[in-house]
């Protein structure tokens, strides 16, 4: 096993250290400052072909996607730790949760953040910024509602919390955890606890 992670902080690279460290596996993780226009340099284009983040490799395998790279390391080198089988009885939601963690909250909540903070002042599209709060609180009344008396998603915590739980991180460092519900807010608390999570938001370049 020859693991290595191209990790930026606060990007969507926090779930795969996040998950290496709740699944207790060795790899090598190489910090570097977020900087947009560097992700396009020739040298990280040979890396990741997207000029995004993650990039990870397991050997000369090559994967992009986060919430793709947790369940491969979960089910390849952890014995199938934090995730279900098909056969387990909470399957479809754990398969919901992992998807809604980027196909159903992760586009509303990036375009909520380009319109508020990341792009320049002159390219924020107000009727896109209203737009992108409805549907964000839309998501996140959706948590609140399903999320009943139970710690985590599932009741224990999984995949699925890694998944879902990185885009309420980004909500509350840019500012709209007002959105939360009190159920959500309990939620997100609760993982912030977590010591491999304490261990993975610290991590800063060297």
């Amino acid at each position: 096993m020859s693991l290595k992670l191209i990790h930026f902080p606060m990007t969507r690279s926090l779930r795969v250290v996040w998950a290496l460290y709740e699944l207790g596996l060795d790899a090598e993780i190489e910090t570097r400052l977020f900087d947009r226009p560097k992700l396009k340099d020739p040298d990280y284009l040979k890396l990741n072909p997207l000029g995004k983040t993650p990039v990870f490799f397991d050997g000369g395998k090559r994967m992009v996607e986060s919430v793709a790279i947790i369940e491969y390391l979960a089910n390849r080198y952890a014995d199938g730790m934090l995730s279900r089988r098909p056969q387990d009885a909470d399957y479809a939601d754990y398969v919901q949760w992992m998807q809604f963690g980027e196909a159903g909250m992760g586009g509303y909540v990036s375009m909520l953040l380009g319109h508020t903070m990341l792009l320049p002042e002159e390219q924020r599209i107000e009727a896109m910024k209203v737009w992108s709060v409805n549907e964000t609180q839309n998501c996140l009344n959706f948590i609140e509602s399903e999320i009943d008396d139970r710690d985590y998603l599932l009741g224990d915590f999984s995949l699925c919390d890694i998944s879902v739980g990185y885009l309420l991180f980004l909500l509350k460092i840019s500012r709209n955890g007002n959105l939360f519900g009190e159920k959500t807010s309990n939620y997100f608390n609760r993982i912030k606890e977590r010591d491999a999570w304490k261990r993975a938001s610290a991590l800063k370049p060297e």
